[in-house]
């Protein structure tokens, strides 16, 4: 949970600094959109310890997708909040002892995400905030399919006018399956990499001032 207690301390950070700045009006709604990493995290819960990821034989990270929209609105000159609603893909390839994928694992995800972060120049952000998806699907069989995830997001994002870069990380608190192979239990938690686009359709023809 290092990275976990990392994210809380530097939430904590943000909202001390907000304190004493001078408030801002823009606000605005946005789409986002690009590539996810989905790596998983291995636990056994009778020796109850933790595996790095990919390190069960067989699985390996899923490359896939995330869309979503969301509304940004600043605090003021430093701080601003950020609320996002979601899509993503998640999963596992399973794999043979060569490397070759026998099948995926897909995991359907809706969520939402309620950040905060600073703003230390012109169209950038720093954002840390809880994140939780709801599971409606899959495209293989399992059994125990977790219908919550609850975890940790971070994000980091550029804009230059309407359109603009993208990167986040999300880390899951919680298993989003387990498989029981006699008296031991497997859990399997999710970790995620996000790097996409932005875009600012009503900026396209507004004049204001960058925040």
């Amino acid at each position: 949970m290092k990275t976990g207690h990392f994210l809380m301390g530097l939430l904590l950070i943000i909202s001390t600094v907000a304190l004493g700045q001078a408030t801002s009006k823009q606000s605005y709604f946005g789409i986002r959109t690009g590539y996810l990493r989905a790596s998983t995290q291995l636990t056994n819960s009778l020796l109850n310890y933790s595996l790095p990821s990919v390190s069960l034989a067989g699985v390996a990270p899923r490359n896939s997708f995330y869309g979503g929209v969301f509304y940004q609105h600043a605090l003021s000159r430093w701080i601003a909040y950020r609320i996002e609603l979601n899509y993503q893909q998640k999963g596992i390839q399973n794999q043979d002892f060569d490397g070759n994928t026998l099948f995926q694992q897909k995991f359907h995800y809706v969520g939402v995400t309620p950040l905060i972060g600073i703003t230390p120049v012109s169209g950038l952000g720093l954002f840390v905030g809880p994140e939780a998806n709801v599971y409606f699907g899959k495209s293989a069989w399992s059994e125990h399919a977790s219908l919550v995830e609850l975890g940790i997001s971070g994000r980091a994002s550029y804009r230059y006018k309407w359109i603009g870069v993208d990167v986040g990380y999300f880390k899951s608190f919680n298993e989003y399956t387990h498989v029981d192979l006699g008296n031991i239990r497997f859990g399997f938690k999710n970790q995620t990499w996000q790097v996409g686009l932005i875009f600012v359709p009503t900026m396209l023809t507004t004049r204001k001032p960058d925040n």
